[in-house]
């Protein structure tokens, strides 16, 4: 496919009340320069002879510049003191002209990029049913992260090199092509051939070779360090000596042949170069040295020195404009990938059932069934094998695994996220790709280790689709059950304090004090967001709710509040799932669900499993003994 029609999607998503503009100052921009170029020729000519003094000025074979009666008849200073007034006044026009392209390119730009942040996140929630949450993070870190920003790289560079450089390249050439043709041809030959010579040098495949063998090479030999000292416990270090040998003299022999190729190119160049530049040189002396030209004869054929500067320019224009489309070609390599992936993913699903033939949900008065579900990655890596699990409302259930993908996924399947590829899950009888995703959301809360806080005020944040049969009241009593209102009015505006998300990757690291605010702006710790969570669901009570337990807080709590809260939630008729992070939580659940990879392994008790599995007092371990990391050391 042409390299040039690789962004035809995003530009075609660019606003029309700015394109307009965007053409306009680019092909001012563009035509400015050769306008610039034929009066400094001018004023060269100017120069040269002491003043003008005809009414047309040859500035080559098929270049003549017309000028006014009434500007011949001035003299010579003032004829150069206007030229130069004119040539500010269209540099100050092509500056401008540059800045207005410039900043329409980077809005049309951030138009397009704004654009398709919003379309990836209303797909991303599509595509959550069928692939899941988490699987939706991992995407938006490669496409937000890399993808978008390489594509507004692309795009930008497009909007200010089409057609600005496009037109300057032409006007250029035209402009040498009408000082003198043959010249002109010479010096676009010359520089085509030189260019067609350093790409034959450069050589694009092997450098992508040489990239590849020589971190191999190393690679080995690195290894073969590593087993050297075994192989010599085996009687076998003679072997280990002449393998090592033979990889240095592979790894020597590879770079002999990159410095030979690296040390031949620009000097080969530079003859090139300076050969080519003789021929120029030679071909414009022969012209500006003629007898026809010197003796006043056949001049229409012949170059003057303002001539030959006005080639000289022209020349150079129009290789700085090749320049910037070759740089534009190298970026679109780059970015055609970025956009293929970000195209790729916005591309529609119509797996799902429409919203119109989905049912509502009640609540949970029986159980949430879930029979022989097995679930893939996008490589086809078992995640959850034929796993069968039922749960029941009043109850805190708390779900470890050895892989914690794995957990997690068979949480975000009762949300609604993910499509098992295997199997079923019902919400009292009723499959759970018929239930209507807003009836499922009333339904379904999550409680991440961050509460989660969205912009708002905390009275927001807790009292948010609520009815009126709940008020402030109400919201007051739970934060003082769970031991938070009284943080809460210590800060400047109390319930009415601004918070907001903070970034996951401070959020639950291992050994991080749960209880610390982190530095964050809003001044609320983790545990204390945590524990909004839990106010919310407390105030909203809805049928099912799934904790992801932050790590516990560095001081001892006789009884935690926030276990406590999950209790009550249990009492009051939810099923609460839990993803533990704490030993006391671990010991108050109903019931525990232990995973190995992705196969269920056991159910039972906190007691009961630390007596019966292996797999189940090693996960303990590593969660829950203080001393592991010291006993590593």
């Amino acid at each position: 496919m042409n390299r040039f029609t690789t962004l035809r999607q995003p530009r075609s998503e660019a606003t029309k009340s700015g394109a307009g503009f965007h053409w306009l100052w680019a092909t001012i921009a563009g035509l400015l320069v050769p306008v610039m170029l034929v009066l400094f020729g001018v004023v060269a000519e100017l120069i040269d002879d002491g003043g003008i003094r005809t009414g047309t000025i040859r500035l080559g074979s098929y270049l003549g510049v017309p000028l006014p009666q009434g500007f011949v008849s001035q003299d010579s200073f003032t004829q150069l003191t206007q030229l130069v007034l004119v040539a500010l006044a269209i540099t100050v026009c092509f500056c401008l002209a540059i800045w207005l392209n410039r900043r329409t390119s980077d809005r049309l730009t951030r138009g397009v990029v704004r654009s398709l942040h919003q379309r990836m996140f209303q797909q991303s929630l599509r595509r959550a049913e069928i692939e899941g949450a988490a699987a939706q993070r991992i995407r938006a870190a490669q496409l937000i992260g890399k993808d978008l920003p390489e594509l507004g790289m692309g795009l930008s560079l497009w909007y200010r090199v089409i057609p600005r450089s496009i037109f300057m390249l032409v006007g250029c050439i035209v402009l040498a092509l009408m000082v003198n043709i043959w010249l002109a041809l010479l010096a676009v030959i010359s520089g085509a051939a030189i260019w067609k010579l350093y790409g034959r040098l450069r050589n694009p495949e092997w450098l992508e070779l040489s990239r590849f063998e020589i971190p191999e090479i190393r690679e080995r030999l690195i290894n073969l360090i590593g087993d050297a000292p075994m192989m010599a416990r085996l009687q076998a270090g003679q072997q280990a000596d002449q393998a090592y040998e033979g990889e240095l003299e592979s790894l020597d022999r590879r770079l002999v042949g990159d410095d030979a190729r690296r040390g031949r190119l620009w000097p080969v160049l530079m003859i090139a170069g300076s050969v080519a530049i003789a021929v120029l040189v030679m071909g414009l002396g022969a012209n500006i040295l003629s007898e026809d030209v010197r003796d006043g004869g056949l001049d229409h054929y012949g170059l003057s020195l303002p001539a030959s500067l006005v080639l000289g320019l022209a020349l150079t224009g129009a290789a700085f404009s090749a320049g910037r489309l070759n740089q534009l070609a190298r970026q679109l390599r780059r970015s055609s990938r970025a956009c293929e992936g970000i195209y790729l993913y916005l591309q529609h699903h119509d797996d799902g059932a429409p919203s119109e033939q989905r049912v509502g949900l009640a609540g949970l008065r029986e159980s949430v069934d879930m029979q022989n579900i097995s679930l893939k990655d996008s490589s086809g890596k078992s995640i959850l094998n034929n796993l069968s699990l039922s749960l029941r409302p009043k109850s805190l259930v708390a779900f470890l695994g050895s892989d914690e993908l794995s957990t997690r996924s068979l949480v975000e399947l009762m949300m609604g996220f993910g499509r098992p590829s295997n199997g079923v899950l019902q919400i009292d009888g009723i499959n759970l790709r018929d239930i209507h995703p807003k009836a499922l959301a009333k339904q379904v809360m999550w409680i991440a280790p961050d509460g989660p806080l969205w912009e708002g005020t905390i009275t927001d944040n807790l009292m948010s689709g609520l009815d009126q049969s709940v008020d402030k009241r109400d919201m007051v009593n739970v934060l003082e059950g769970l031991g938070l209102y009284e943080r809460i009015t210590r800060l400047s505006d109390g319930l009415d304090t601004i918070v907001g998300p903070i970034a996951e990757s401070r959020v639950g690291r291992p050994g991080q004090n749960a209880g610390g605010n982190l530095g964050t702006p809003d001044g609320l710790s983790i545990s204390a967001r945590y524990t909004l969570g839990l106010a919310r669901a407390l105030l909203h009570r809805p049928a099912i709710v799934l904790v992801n337990e932050p790590p516990a807080p560095t001081e001892h709590l006789n009884e935690d509040p926030c276990l406590k809260a999950m209790r009550q939630l249990a009492d009051l008729g939810s099923l609460v799932v839990v993803l533990p992070n704490r030993l006391q939580t671990m010991r108050h659940c109903d019931r525990v669900v232990l995973l190995n990879g992705a196969n269920l392994v056991g159910e039972g008790k906190h007691a009961e499993l630390l007596n019966s599995s292996d797999l189940y007092r090693h996960l303990n371990y590593l969660l829950f003994n203080p001393y592991r990391h010291r006993a590593s050391n």
